[in-house]
């Protein structure tokens, strides 16, 4: 859908093909009974990105779903008890605190480490579009090298600043979002400890899928169309540039309604 409306902006005629009865792919939501319930994603990290994403519309994030910061963050149930990890940074460090001297300062340095990471790690690099190497040579960016610790992982770098095993467990795990273990990860990503304790955990009114709702709305404003139970079936490639894409219904006999959209 962000590409979708990034096209349309653009001036293209945008047609959107999906698969299920509802926009959003993965991000879907089940109801029932009167209750709804979230099917896709359950974090809204990096709050920051959304807003750059509906500023490129000269749009905010209020004018399509509403978000509350969540206090506690979040809660983590270890073996034998739980911890509520708090929202308030003042609280944070008492946490931390309590569970081993010294840490609320080693915590202090940890954050400000992350912070270089997020603001280069985001601006120099995420937002690149990656069509040539040539993006990457930037001055900022080869100065601030060695501090983004991309050949150390992040269980060592964790482990420079923690002893206790639940506080070196909160600082490691958010890198599984990335479908990795800490100890093949790059210690670049404590970006994402930034993320989680700086910018917070937010949630929007109404569910995850107000997000879905609300880039589909603008999406549709831009003039995108978004045709749903349509299966893409194949590229047609005509002269080596695609022509069309052929789709398939998804309702009753998807062996027989086929439509050929063209490019």
């Amino acid at each position: 859908m962000s590409a979708a409306s990034y096209l349309a902006k653009d001036g293209w005629e945008v047609i959107v093909l999906e698969k299920h009865s509802t926009a959003g792919g993965r991000a879907r939501k089940y109801t029932e009974a009167g209750f709804t319930f979230d099917m896709g994603p359950s974090w809204y990290w990096m709050p920051d990105v959304f807003e750059r994403y509906f500023h490129n519309y000269n749009r905010k994030v209020s004018d399509y779903y509403q978000l509350t910061r969540l206090d506690p963050s979040y809660r983590v149930y270890w073996q034998q008890n739980k911890m509520d990890v708090p929202a308030d940074y003042t609280k944070l460090r008492e946490l931390f605190e309590s569970l081993e001297k010294g840490a609320a300062v080693k915590l202090d340095d940890f954050l400000k480490e992350a912070a270089f990471k997020y603001k280069v790690g985001i601006n120099k690099l995420v937002l690149k579009p990656g069509r040539s190497l040539t993006e990457f040579l930037d001055l900022d960016l080869a100065k601030g090298l060695l501090k983004l610790d991309v050949f150390t992982s992040m269980k060592k770098h964790v482990s420079k600043y923690f002893a206790h095993p639940q506080l070196r467990f909160l600082m490691e795990f958010p890198v599984l979002f990335l479908g990795a273990l800490p100890a093949d990860t790059p210690a670049l990503y404590s970006l994402m400890n930034y993320a989680d304790i700086k910018l917070g955990t937010w949630f929007p009114k109404g569910g995850m899928y107000a997000i879905v709702d609300g880039m589909e709305k603008l999406a549709t404003e831009l003039g995108v169309k978004f045709v749903c139970d349509q299966d893409a079936v194949s590229i047609d490639v005509v002269e080596g540039k695609a022509a069309s894409v052929t789709a398939r219904s998804t309702k009753g006999d998807a062996g027989e309604a086929k439509t050929v959209y063209n490019a």
